[in-house]
């Protein structure tokens, strides 16, 4: 005898979440992550990484304009070294910071237009991503700071390897507990304390599923940016940084939204 079906909706699919863009907006899985910034970086990729380096110009000639004066300062002086260490490192190292940040603020300003589905430029990224660079720059220091900080005080203070060797768990548990502190001060305009709590507070209950999102995202990166610098050579090793600093942040980002999606689903776009 056949069945019929009495009860309504019984034998039906249940309804698919809607994709306006890159993800389904419902919680997601690793794979969603990994192959949503994988699209973004398909769809948006040539004007993330044009907004990057649009943005970094600046910084470059500002980086230059010290080389230059660092090395007329060597060329008077005997003490050349010192030019070197107290000038050309502290400058190269900022602009190396502000790269990072700009990275993580194009990424955070990119992620309502990629889940949306929305077109966006490369200069509409620089102009939303510019006012948030500070305060995203803050959130990494002090993301650093706290993990990589009570560990470089012990080396400071003369303490063997070996004896600050118990300080890595902590550092590597409070340097996952803040990944996404930076993209929380692009995404949501915080400060860079505030961005500390609520990567805290999203990050709870998922610190397992963050480190295993971040780590691969990061040696896809790193394979990256060694296969473009070995193929290309010297425009290699010119893009091979913006790569490094560009792949990362969609995979974090996307870690970010799938967070609030199932914590604080009023903050997703909408």
């Amino acid at each position: 005898m056949a069945q019929h079906w009495t009860h309504r909706g019984v034998g039906r699919l249940p309804p698919q979440p809607p994709r306006p863009g890159v993800i389904p907006l419902r919680p997601l899985w690793p794979r969603d992550i990994l192959g949503g910034a994988l699209t973004i970086l398909g769809r948006y990729g040539g004007r993330l990484l044009g907004a990057l380096l649009l943005g970094q110009l600046a910084g470059l000639l500002v980086l230059a304009a010290v080389a230059g004066a660092a090395t007329l300062a060597s060329l008077t002086r005997t003490a050349g070294s010192r030019v070197f260490v107290y000038t050309l490192l502290p400058a190269t190292a900022l602009f190396l910071l502000f790269g990072w940040a700009l990275a993580t603020a194009l990424a955070a300003a990119l992620l309502r237009p990629a889940v949306l589905g929305r077109p966006v430029t490369a200069l509409g990224l620089l102009r939303a991503a510019g006012p948030r660079v500070p305060a995203v720059c803050g959130a990494r220091l002090l993301a650093l700071l706290a993990a990589a900080g009570p560990g470089a005080v012990a080396l400071a203070a003369g303490l063997p390897p070996l004896a600050v060797l118990p300080l890595a768990p902590v550092a590597i548990w409070l340097g996952v507990l803040f990944a996404l502190a930076p993209t929380a001060a692009g995404y949501e305009e915080l400060g860079p304390v505030a961005a500390l709590r609520r990567s805290a507070r999203l990050v709870r209950g998922a610190w397992w599923r963050t480190l295993g999102i971040t780590v691969p995202a990061g040696v896809l990166a790193l394979s990256a940016a060694y296969a473009v610098q070995s193929r290309f050579g010297v425009l290699g090793s010119l893009l091979a940084p913006a790569l490094l600093l560009t792949l990362p942040q969609p995979a974090s980002g996307l870690l970010y939204m799938d967070r609030l999606l199932r914590r604080e689903p009023a903050l997703t776009p909408g």
